[in-house]
């Protein structure tokens, strides 16, 4: 009995540590899982204390930013809350867990700029600015795609670099498309020319066949003219007959009755020889044709209209234009060397320059949709675009300009050092690589259309440059030389057997075959 207790107690002991183990791998689980699906949808105000423990003596950070996907993404919750996703809230995030701090975000609407009429910053930048004459307004920090320059390094703090880029041209995707818009004909296998050529033929051979079939004594239709054949046999080849025979022939459809002197039959078998070539060529040519309709291509070609930034400025179809008074637009128009900067400057300050600037990046876009219009705009953000439905822009050249995002601090922010060490952990450990693969690559919503597109581009090219020829004159001309070699032929030997009909070949009484009523002929008494 007591052996039972022992081996009972045992086992309840077993069965209770087993599941406290259970509980404990289920609760970490939930905590991992928790942490992921937080990380994926960010605070709507303020992340919870991680650790009691802070390297930032602040109890909560005010932290402006402004919507641009997906940098800053903001939606609200059903009280109207707003929840903030994207790049920079979960690097905002990241850091925060690290340097165990709270923060709160507030959205702003510009990034900033200095106005001349108040002599003073707007926008984020003028926030920071605030901050630091009172800790008590303002942001504590503006966390957006802010590009560092020389003006804004005067009077606010950047955080270390959280992305380093450049510059970027935006086109409308050149047109390949995956309908077939080359329409197939049956006539395509042949230059326009050698089509006409060839019916010339046709008819030039039937008139010739039926000629001699009237004058050539040999013939069907002399010899009716002789009494040897039938009214019926003397038709074989009258016009439409010797038309009918030609037709039949080049349609490899055999005939029904053949010429009967040796002129005729010359002519035919060089006729003959010249149909097959005619098939042989033609059906190659549409195979090919074939094939080539059956691809996905289209008739205008699939390159790009320009190839970099000197050819766009030289390209008289397409305008271009920026963001009016962003970096990118003081970039080209103030720091930017060169020939052809020095040019994009001469047309961005003329009325038609001045034209194609936007207020925003979604108006450039949608500029660019419309066609003949490139957009020079930051190259992460170009890239975030072309990547999102309808999947209908492109990029063009290579990348121009070296700039770098960063956080915006005010000039007595004691927390700099602290943000730059952790900006320079992440990069070490590869998050911040993760969270640009994150964002701005497994997001991609045209990763079909960018293999298809890069495939359509190798296969159309080989295409357009192995597009189907049509067989030209140039090509065939030697069965064209065939055909009048065999008619001037067949007329040597049409008259050399008339020559040789009124010279012997004329029935005479001693000649005249038995059993026949032959016609006189007037001549000395000959048939």
């Amino acid at each position: 009995m007591a052996r039972l207790k022992t081996r009972s107690s045992g086992m309840t002991t077993r069965w209770m540590t087993l599941t406290s183990v259970l509980a404990a791998v289920l609760c970490a689980l939930s905590i991992v899982s928790a942490d992921e699906e937080y990380s994926e949808y960010l605070p709507r105000h303020h992340v919870e204390h991680r650790d009691v423990s802070s390297k930032i003596n602040k109890k909560e950070l005010m932290i402006v930013t402004i919507k641009q996907e997906p940098y800053t993404m903001v939606t609200r919750d059903e009280f109207g809350n707003p929840l903030f996703s994207g790049f920079i809230p979960e690097l905002i995030f990241k850091l925060s867990r690290r340097l165990r701090f709270d923060y709160r975000f507030r959205e702003e609407f510009a990034y900033g700029k200095f106005d001349n009429t108040t002599q003073q910053w707007t926008g984020m930048i003028g926030e920071v600015i605030k901050n630091e004459k009172d800790s008590n307004q303002g942001a504590d920090i503006a966390a957006a795609a802010i590009t560092i320059t020389s003006d804004r390094e005067k009077v606010v703090n950047f955080v270390k670099p959280f992305q380093n880029l450049g510059f970027s041209i935006v086109i409308k995707r050149p047109d390949y498309a995956t309908d077939l818009p080359y329409t197939f004909s049956i006539f395509q296998p042949f230059d326009p020319a050698l089509w006409g050529l060839i019916i010339l033929s046709v008819v030039v051979v039937g008139l010739f066949l039926w000629l001699m079939n009237m004058y050539n004594p040999y013939e069907w239709a002399g010899r009716y003219g002789l009494g040897l054949a039938d009214k019926q046999q003397s038709e074989y080849f009258n016009l439409a007959g010797s038309m009918w025979f030609v037709f039949t022939s080049l349609q490899w459809q055999g005939f029904e009755k053949a010429p009967r002197s040796i002129a005729s039959k010359f002519l035919g078998c060089v006729w003959f020889a010249f149909v097959s070539i005619v098939l042989v060529t033609y059906t190659a040519g549409i195979v090919n044709h074939l094939f080539w309709a059956s691809m996905v291509h289209k008739s205008a070609s699939i390159r790009s209209p320009f190839v970099d930034l000197a050819h766009l400025i030289t390209n008289k179809d397409y305008k271009y234009g920026v963001l009016e008074n962003g970096q990118t637009y003081r970039y080209l128009m103030d720091l930017a060397p060169g020939e052809e900067f020095d040019a994009i400057r001469r047309y961005l300050k003329s009325p038609e320059g001045q034209a194609q600037l936007v207020k925003n990046v979604t108006a450039g876009i949608e500029k660019v949709r419309k066609g003949k219009y490139a957009f020079i705009m930051e190259s992460m953000m170009a890239k975030h675009e072309i990547n999102r439905r309808p999947c209908d822009l492109a990029l063009v050249g290579d990348q121009f300009g070296n700039r770098a995002y960063g956080l915006a601090l005010p000039l007595n922010s004691t927390i700099l050092s602290d943000l730059n060490v952790g900006i320079l952990e992440m990069m070490e450990e590869g998050e911040l690589e993760e969270l640009e693969r994150k964002w701005f690559v497994d997001r991609n919503e045209c990763w079909n259309v960018t293999v298809m597109d890069r495939l359509a581009t190798d296969v159309a090219s080989a295409l357009y440059v192995n597009k189907p020829k049509s067989v030209d004159l140039g090509m065939f001309w030697s069965p064209l030389v065939l055909v009048i070699v065999g008619v001037i032929a067949s007329l040597i030997i049409a008259f050399a057997e008339m020559m040789y009909y009124r010279q012997w070949g004329r029935y005479k009484s001693s000649n005249q075959p038995q059993g026949q009523q032959l016609k006189m002929d007037p001549d000395e008494g000959n048939i």
